[in-house]
């Protein structure tokens, strides 16, 4: 049996979000992402933690924002710790998976390090029970830590949590369907890629290295980076691992993510919409802030679409429409493609180094499972021009 089918992840339950400031982060999910508070910590959950936490949601999507609560000083919360040592950043990814015992089995036996056994909660009597069963493991990514959980017959997020009133209107407008990947940066990517092969039982399927057109001869900056892409086959959970590549290792923007994020970590979570076109559109008339794209990039993009095998009058995405939504494209044999967007990062969206430099991505996939070089070197590009106008 592949390792993939051994570990049974079905795919993301939810990721856990540290911030100072939760008002801050009600506004971005609430009013401008559109998504809808699900669940809340109880009372009792807060007193015994010493964090306070709501859960946001769109689609298959779930994010707990946690913060510190006041206290007499007895309690040392996670989200207290995490923030003494990082700004605002994600601190655990949780995943559903098909079996619990399995997982541990697999997992303890690839050694991984788990931070608490598997631990159960019952809701309900005789026939009618519901269980939540999970434990999680440290990782190979700075303070990160993973979480695997099972679930039956569980209504609700999870012990400890209470449901708020559903949401009134229209729900989820942006259309968030799920996560597509997790992006992270690290100085080297070598533990981290290596600890998701051996102990995660993930595969490698694309790997990738450049530098940015802003480095060139006798430049004084520049990004060169080098990245590989580990999946889980079963779920189709990606994750791009990126590392500096040299010359200027120490300015360039993924050691800059590192002393920004006070160590390596996630950088960025890509979500699919249904209609990114739409979601762009809305999401900028509510304030959100994306990356520039330059109008280079469009006149370009045909010539280099077909390169790739795809015929810009077969698809559903005009170039002309993307371009004036600062869309970017790329594709694939036969006429597969994808559409995708990034926002600015939270620091520099909120001019606050707390903020963190943790941003999201949308995309919306028509056929095109891979990461287009294309679009990966003008992610990075668009970072740069960002951090050099700052």
């Amino acid at each position: 049996m592949a390792a993939s089918e051994q570990l049974g992840i079905l795919g993301v339950h939810s990721f856990h979000y540290f911030v100072h400031d939760a008002e801050r982060s009600r506004v971005f999910y609430e009013d401008r992402f559109g998504w809808h508070a699900s669940h809340r910590s109880s009372a009792a959950v807060t007193q015994r933690t010493g964090q306070t936490s709501t859960v946001y949601e769109a689609g298959d999507v779930r994010v707990a924002v946690s913060t510190a609560a006041a206290h007499d000083g007895s309690l040392d919360p996670r989200a207290q710790r995490w923030l003494r040592r990082h700004p605002d950043g994600i601190g655990t990814v949780s995943y559903l998976v098909a079996d619990i015992d399995q997982a541990w089995r697999f997992l303890t036996g690839r050694d991984a390090t788990p931070i608490h056994g598997v631990q159960e909660t019952r809701v309900g009597n005789g026939s009618q029970q519901g269980r939540f069963r999970h434990f999680s493991i440290t990782t190979a990514l700075g303070d990160v830590t993973f979480r695997f959980i099972q679930i039956d017959d569980w209504d609700g997020f999870a012990p400890g949590y209470e449901p708020l009133p559903a949401p009134t209107g229209v729900v989820n407008p942006m259309g968030f369907t799920k996560v597509d990947h997790i992006t992270c940066n690290a100085q080297t990517m070598a533990g981290f890629k290596l600890w998701l092969e051996h102990v995660m039982g993930m595969e490698q399927c694309w790997d990738i290295e450049f530098h940015t057109d802003d480095v060139k001869q006798d430049a004084e900056v520049g990004t060169g980076l080098r990245s590989a892409v580990m999946w889980d086959p079963r779920s189709e959970l990606k994750f791009p691992i990126n590392e500096p590549l040299q010359p200027f290792f120490k300015e360039g923007q993924i050691n800059k993510f590192i002393e920004d994020n006070h160590g390596a970590g996630i950088q960025h979570v890509a979500l699919e919409v249904t209609d990114i076109m739409k979601a762009v559109q809305t999401l900028r008339t509510r304030g959100i802030d994306f990356l520039h794209t330059p109008g280079n990039y469009y006149d370009s993009a045909p010539s280099r679409l077909l390169e790739n095998g795809v015929h810009t009058d077969r698809i559903a995405h005009k170039i002309d429409d993307l371009r004036g939504l600062g869309i970017l494209i790329d594709g694939s044999p036969v006429d597969n493609y994808l559409v995708q967007i990034f926002l600015k990062d939270a620091m520099t969206t909120y001019s606050d180094d707390h903020a963190g430099p943790f941003f999201y991505e949308l995309i919306e996939r028509r056929g095109d499972q891979g990461f287009g070089g294309g679009n990966f070197r003008a992610l990075f590009e668009a970072i740069e021009r960002e951090q050099l106008e700052a």
